[in-house]
């Protein structure tokens, strides 16, 4: 079993899109499961909304408690559990980090955006420190418009974290908030480079798995 915890104390950011879409990726080919630890309880809402759930891919809310051993219980029954962290850093965000494999921290291109990474970058590298590099972790950039200036910035602003950025990333695309309406995932819709994004982007995180 690998955690994937998204998280980020800026809103805004793509969080819970990246989240869902990621959970129905990945349940193509695991049992997934999507933890909801966002107050706001979107991904809940986006679940409860699917008129046909998706084969391998439940969803709740994050276990209240020891949630190491709770999501130790899971294992046998799910390959795969992506969190959905909630925004700011919090007792949430702090043991959503400490029980990843894997933490993602999206960012919009914006300089606002990377300005407030800070905080959630210094978590995790704390976490590295005392676990020897665990969770492995990288920038996800979503919303992006390809081929501009400031992207290019942005990639050279988050690299000065020392983490680095997923080359697969997300582009501004109208499928991402119609198939979560719908209580779909972009590989529900027409929309190919919406779902190549978001597949690039799954086996990319495959990588950091293994």
């Amino acid at each position: 079993m690998s955690v994937i915890a998204i998280v980020n104390q800026k809103g805004g950011t793509g969080k819970t899109t990246l989240s869902i879409n990621l959970a129905a990726a990945f349940a193509e080919l695991y049992p997934t499961l999507l933890l909801d630890a966002d107050p706001q309880g979107s991904a809940l809402d986006w679940a409860d909304s699917r008129a046909a759930p998706q084969m391998n891919l439940d969803a709740g809310e994050l276990p209240e408690g020891d949630l190491l051993r709770e999501l130790r219980a899971l294992s046998a029954t799910y390959d795969r559990i992506i969190i959905d962290g909630p925004p700011g850093i919090g007792r949430t965000s702090a043991d959503a980090v400490r029980v990843a494999d894997i933490v993602l921290i999206p960012s919009k291109p914006s300089p606002f955006d990377v300005w407030a990474c800070s905080d959630i970058v210094d978590a995790v590298k704390a976490r590295q420190k005392t676990t020897g590099g665990v969770p492995r972790a990288a920038f996800v950039i979503t919303m992006a418009r390809p081929r501009t200036r400031l992207l290019a910035q942005v990639d050279t602003a988050l690299a000065e974290y020392g983490i680095p950025a997923l080359s697969a990333r997300t582009t501004e695309r109208v499928a991402y908030p119609t198939t979560a309406i719908e209580g779909k995932s972009v590989l529900d819709g027409r929309d190919r480079t919406a779902q190549q994004e978001i597949l690039a982007m799954r086996d990319e995180i495959e990588g950091l798995v293994r």
